[in-house]
């Protein structure tokens, strides 16, 4: 269930996980959390693996 929701991500929300790991914070200030960084990094994954599958 969480890999076929990742892979769908909207780019908003991609955009945002991307940004956060980036920076290790979120807009409003919040440091991302290990559990949070955990949850962005294999959204990200997922996401990306689809991405890369539907191109090929």
């Amino acid at each position: 269930m969480f890999e076929q929701i990742a892979a769908s991500l909207p780019p908003e929300i991609y955009q945002e996980f991307r940004r956060a790991l980036d920076c290790g914070k979120w807009r409003n200030g919040n440091a991302v959390t290990d559990k949070q960084r955990l949850t962005c990094q294999r959204a990200l994954f997922f996401h990306e693996l689809n991405c890369t599958n539907y191109y090929h």
